[in-house]
């Protein structure tokens, strides 16, 4: 066997079941699921968001914003990854169950393009960033490069990806923890003089604060089955997302807040090369990077359940290589809310499949009732997913106020779940026996 066939071959160990069920020889700790999810979570990106929040909050605002968000995340994330821990499927192929056999495209594409347009613009926050401390002017070069190699880790699947979660949290976590402390520490200023200069910017509502940390990891929510998928039963998902994500996530977007407190600054390049140095230099790459990963092993999945003669490694090449392209000439302001309203047709996808599994058997219907007929596209799935992406993208483009002042992702599971159920009922109403899956 040649060099290239045994390369090929390890390649081939990492497809990870895109299509079929995770054997049960294959699952994981709940350490395991806990860590790679932390390192999805322990990234540029919720920084960014503790930041954004003491620009609009005052600061036990934001920390009350910031946890009562991520509460609701990781709840949202164990509802619909329990799907995945339950049947061993990813994502895509479960859509199945409530859009039907052709339907589940429309989850694929939406996680793909969402998955795909943030992992651009990621590589050229990277990039922009790398130019901005070693004061390179050539901004496209260093995204592309950036973007290749991230890519590393999702073409070798969950095991890679796993393997650098782990010391990327660790440094992650405690680097940011040392920065807060150590800032404060130094600083000319009290805790409460400090805690006082937010909000930094312009101001915002505390519910719109919490729309904020919600939607922002929307598309991570819908793909939660395809990391859950691994591990072993519910109650290790229960210890991987509150003994393991919760206590360590929670505490970086709270120490970013102190440290662009001490730099009075949202400016996340500014922050942590000016308050960390070195320090901030190398967290930037690793939580990049290990969110990244993720993003692109996403699109990989979607893919191969659109394009089902492709091995998922191999996809993963393609496509980190043409979004580390793309990321060489993204408009970041404009491309940012494009991906916003792909973000705002994901959550309502979370409407459909937590009601077609948990809610439709408790009303007298039996679940997958779309894939039992064999039905292409599901009416009451695309209708339902239709009007909440809809109702998303108004609330958070502010086009319409939020009618409950509660998080706008909340409001659109509800209603989405509600009009599939009704749609459902009457489109299979002759179906009373409800028979588990």
């Amino acid at each position: 066997m040649s060099f290239i066939d045994k390369f090929e071959e390890f390649l081939d160990a990492g497809e990870d079941y895109p299509r079929e069920p995770v054997p049960k020889e294959a699952r994981r700790s709940w350490w395991s699921i806990g860590m790679v999810w932390t390192g999805v979570y322990i990234s540029v990106a919720s920084i960014l968001e503790g930041l954004s929040l003491i620009g609009g909050l005052p600061f036990w605002k934001a920390v009350l914003a910031e946890v009562v968000g991520f509460i609701i995340f990781l709840s949202l994330m164990f509802i619909q990854g329990n799907i995945g821990t339950e049947t061993g499927l990813t994502t895509y192929v479960l859509a199945r169950d409530s859009f039907g056999l052709k339907g589940s495209y429309i989850v694929a594409l939406i996680v793909f393009l969402g998955d795909f347009g943030w992992y651009a613009i990621q590589a050229r926050t990277m990039g922009a960033t790398l130019a901005s401390i070693f004061g390179f002017s050539n901004i496209p070069l260093l995204s592309v490069i950036s973007g290749l190699t991230m890519m590393i880790t999702a073409i070798f699947g969950y095991r890679a990806i796993a393997f650098i979660s782990n010391p990327t949290v660790y440094y992650t976590f405690f680097t940011m923890m040392f920065l807060a402390i150590s800032n404060v520490v130094k600083g000319s200023f009290t805790f409460k003089e400090l805690i006082s200069r937010a909000p930094i910017e312009k101001p915002m509502t505390f519910a719109a604060a919490v729309s904020v940390v919600v939607g922002g990891m929307a598309i991570g929510a819908v793909g939660a089955p395809d990391v859950m998928r691994f591990s072993r039963s519910k109650k290790d998902n229960v210890k991987a997302l509150f003994l393991v994500v919760l206590p360590f996530a929670i505490l970086q977007p709270l120490a970013s807040m102190i440290v662009g407190l001490c730099a009075k600054s949202t400016d996340i390049a500014y922050v942590l090369t000016n308050m960390g140095g070195i320090l901030g230099l190398i967290l930037i790459i690793m939580g990049t990077w290990t969110s990244n990963d993720n993003n692109l092993y996403s699109c990989s999945l979607a893919i191969s359940e659109i394009y089902k003669k492709g091995k998922r490694w191999k996809i993963s090449i393609l496509l980190g290589i043409l979004a580390s392209i793309l990321s060489a000439i993204v408009d970041l302001s404009m491309y940012e809310k494009i991906m916003f309203v792909i973000g705002a047709f994901a959550v309502p996808v979370l409407g459909v499949t937590i009601t077609d599994y948990y809610i439709l058997p408790k009303l007298g219907l039996k679940r997958a009732l779309a894939l039992e007929n064999k039905v292409k596209l599901n009416p009451a799935a695309v209708i339902a997913w239709i009007v909440g992406g809809i109702l998303q993208a108004l609330i958070d483009f502010s086009i319409i106020p939020n009618p409950l002042n509660i998080p706008s992702s909340i409001v659109t599971i509800i209603v989405t779940g509600v009009i599939y159920t009704y749609v459902m009922k009457g489109i299979y109403k002759s179906y009373g026996k409800v028979v588990q899956r």
